[in-house]
């Protein structure tokens, strides 16, 4: 493959634009820097290719391009250079970068002595007034030219922009799939950079799920006050709206907002999520990486040098051509799913729920008791989940009474529910084993206990019937699933997926089925869903397999919404003897870990931390007992699952289980 600008700069340890800004001679760049990228051009016979295109180009009349653009500060623009300068040199021109720093009278000056050059050939022009009167004079003379980037409007023009309208909505999108509905977006005025359409795509996918707009979450940002004036406007708008989420609609809007939130001590993404915009380098190299709406620059720059060269060649027809690249929305580590729950309500984390010395006082001498009914316990999950909430309810001097297991049978929990209710409990803890068959039973409970559900709540609930929802943070679960599918497949060309769902009316469950195959299908391409089909008992899952790879015996990747019908679609794919097929699933336990550590079938975990979530129950049942409730905002509480892989197992073994990996598992990790 050809060497070019990126591998010059990865070989230098700088960026591609500074290896641009060194080639063409467009900034200032530090002697040693500058000798590191001659060195690394000449070391991979770059500095040959450079030379031999300079030795193409024509000299006399006609035989410049000049490219007139704000500056070269910005990496967009010094990769367009960049990648004109290539294509051009091949065609025999030779590229002269005019720089206006948005100063428009400057650039009118410019472009008068462009025009009267008879040396130049063409221009590629990043217009920086919105009005095409402003360009009065270039659109009556005869020098062919191409607008880049941005345009104007008033007149007809070449150009070639990205699809910026697209951007602002597939970025705004990918943040409300995540349950982000406080969205700020930042805009620059005083800039012609199709701002507004980025605006207009932002509005648009708001208005597309349903998410009222606020103006105030507009942020707009004059481009003569990127600095500190720009930092105290951000900061004062996050103080005031405290939005979930930033869209920074520009390169200089995005290391604006990074420089703000790192001012202010905000983090990303647990504070805030971040969209980023441009065709930056160090995107990637960020910590943590920054999510990104990317810019096709070399697409860009390709189809503006070959419309202009065309217009040169065979003059100005008339027919203007407007071509839209697409910009490419590139997920990385600064966004995050956000857990919410039934009603909507954004999830709080259990660590701001806290017991004050009095509210302690007042558990202990309450003589408080509690029963706990599972939809299902016979999982190292439940067995957790009951411990954590016996050991903290204990501190706290609160008695549980009775646990009881539906094994999945509703008609089972509703006569369980009622010998619980018999028991004159204070307060009763449940996971419903459907949403729907045992809302009733719950409905009256509710008229004579306090309830704090985990996971979902039945059918027909509104916000005042109970105490508060625990579960883990599903999308998130879903999320990671979905991703550590992609990521396992990055770089296979057509992969085939089957989506193997729990079928039952279960909130939890649903969500991180969704949320999996949305995440494939958004940020995967190379991933097609092939089937996606549901299972009722677990057992089922064993079935649901073997007829989906009769069907689609393509299918080579694998989605289980948990763990044990996992077990049992591997269970099946043993008897079809498929070990070429990967499998993803939610939740660790032992038979799971140990086929993930024999290296077979299982290749990503998201599993929720029981332990962790029946504290967090316990912290929000103590918290009811002893103020009789826990306040709206805490209406749902969201724990955050652990991704896990082969090469985590033992940590992420030991943190969920609160005890080391058990050392027949590990051994076949060492093999």
């Amino acid at each position: 493959m050809p060497v070019t600008i990126n591998d010059i700069a990865r070989l230098a340890g700088t960026s591609g634009a500074t290896v641009s800004h060194v080639i063409n001679k467009t900034r200032y760049v530090s002697p040693e820097l500058e000798k590191r990228v001659l060195d690394a051009m000449e070391q991979t016979g770059y500095s040959k290719k450079v030379a031999e295109k300079q030795n193409k180009m024509m000299m006399g009349n006609c035989s410049v391009v000049a490219f007139v653009v704000p500056n070269v500060s910005s990496s967009v623009y010094a990769f367009l250079a960049a990648h004109l300068n290539d294509y051009l040199t091949e065609k025999g021109y030779m590229l002269a970068t005019y720089i206006t720093g948005e100063d428009k009278v400057l650039e009118q000056h410019i472009l008068s002595s462009l025009i009267s050059n008879k040396r130049i050939g063409g221009i590629i022009l990043a217009p920086s007034a919105e009005q095409a009167s402003s360009y009065s004079k270039l659109l009556r003379s005869r020098i062919p030219f191409v607008c880049l980037g941005r345009t104007f409007v008033g007149a007809e023009a070449d150009s070639v922009t990205a699809e910026n309208r697209q951007a602002a909505y597939r970025g705004t999108m990918h943040l409300l799939k995540q349950g982000h509905t406080d969205i700020a977006l930042l805009v620059e005025d005083g800039s012609q950079s199709g701002m507004e359409e980025r605006l207009e795509g932002y509005k648009s996918a708001l208005a597309e799920r349903g998410v009222r707009l606020d103006p105030k979450l507009i942020i707009r940002i004059d481009n003569k006050d990127i600095g500190n004036a720009g930092k105290r406007i951000i900061y004062r708008a996050y103080e005031e709206r405290h939005p979930s989420a930033f869209i920074a609609a520009g390169n200089k809007l995005t290391h604006l907002l990074l420089q703000t939130l790192g001012d202010g001590g905000i983090d990303y993404p647990d504070d805030v999520s971040i969209v980023g915009f441009g065709d930056e380098g160090w995107s990637e190299i960020v910590s943590p990486p920054l999510t990104s709406l990317e810019q096709d620059t070399e697409k860009m720059a390709y189809f503006a040098a070959q419309r202009l060269l065309y217009i040169m060649k065979n003059g100005d027809s008339g027919e203007k051509q407007h071509i839209r690249v697409p910009v490419e929305l590139v997920v990385r580590k600064s966004t995050q799913m956000i857990g919410l729950g039934p009603f909507g309500e954004r999830a709080t984390d259990p660590h701001e729920i806290t017991l004050t010395n009095d509210e302690r006082q007042r558990l202990r001498k309450g003589n408080f008791k509690v029963g706990i009914s599972f939809h299902y316990g016979g999982t190292a999950w439940t067995r957790l989940h009951e411990k954590a909430i016996r050991d903290t309810l204990e501190n706290f001097g609160v008695s549980v009474i009775s646990v009881m297991d539906a094994g999945f049978d509703p008609a089972l929990q509703v006569t369980q529910l009622k010998a619980i209710s018999m028991q004159q409990p204070d307060l009763i803890v449940a996971i419903p084993t459907n949403d729907n068959a045992t809302a009733r039973e719950f409905k009256e409970l509710s008229q004579k206990t306090r309830l704090v559900f985990m996971s979902n709540i039945p059918f027909g609930f509104s916000r005042d019937d109970y105490v508060a929802c625990v579960s883990v943070n599903e999308r998130e679960n879903g999320y990671n699933a979905g991703f550590m599918m992609g990521e396992y497949f990055k770089g296979c060309e057509h992969v085939h997926a089957g989506f193997i769902q729990h079928g039952i009316a279960f909130y939890g469950t649903h969500l991180r089925d969704m949320v999996a195959v949305q995440t494939v299908r958004e940020q995967y391409s190379n991933i097609e869903v092939t089937d996606i089909a549901k299972f009722n008992d677990i057992s089922d899952a064993y079935f649901v397999c073997k007829d989906m790879l009769r069907a689609h015996p393509e299918i080579t990747a694998m989605y289980v919404s948990w763990e044990r019908p996992a077990l049992e679609v591997i269970r099946a794919l043993d008897e079809l003897d498929r070990k070429d097929i990967s499998v993803f699933t939610c939740d660790l336990d032992y038979n799971i870990a140990m086929y993930m550590a024999k290296g077979e079938y299982v290749r990503g975990i998201s599993s929720q931390q029981p332990y962790k979530q029946g504290e967090a129950v316990a912290v929000v049942v103590a918290k009811a007992l002893a103020n009789g409730s826990i306040g709206e905002q805490h209406k749902y509480i969201g724990v955050a699952p652990y991704r896990i892989t082969a090469s985590l197992l033992p940590r992420a073994w030991k943190e969920i289980m609160s005890e080391p990996l058990p050392s027949e598992i590990e051994s076949h990790l060492s093999e």
